[in-house]
């Protein structure tokens, strides 16, 4: 379950216009390495957490700038 929601946080930042290097970075800045291959639970929460936090960022910044 986890997995999934890390892989449709992923896709959004994608599609939100990130690119790969930046999510690399973001990952990195979460839990000190730029893979999500086997992750420990508090590892895999730390990153959920900081995806999640970038992709409201850029789902507001695409809302704001839209218009």
């Amino acid at each position: 379950m986890e997995q999934k929601t890390i892989t449709h946080l992923l896709s959004r930042l994608t599609f939100l216009g990130y690119h790969r290097f930046e999510i690399k970075n973001i990952i990195k800045d979460a839990i000190g390495v730029e893979h999500v291959d086997g992750l420990n639970r508090t590892q895999v929460g730390k990153v959920i957490r900081h995806l999640k936090m970038y992709e409201l960022l850029g789902s507001d910044y695409v809302q704001t700038y839209s218009k």
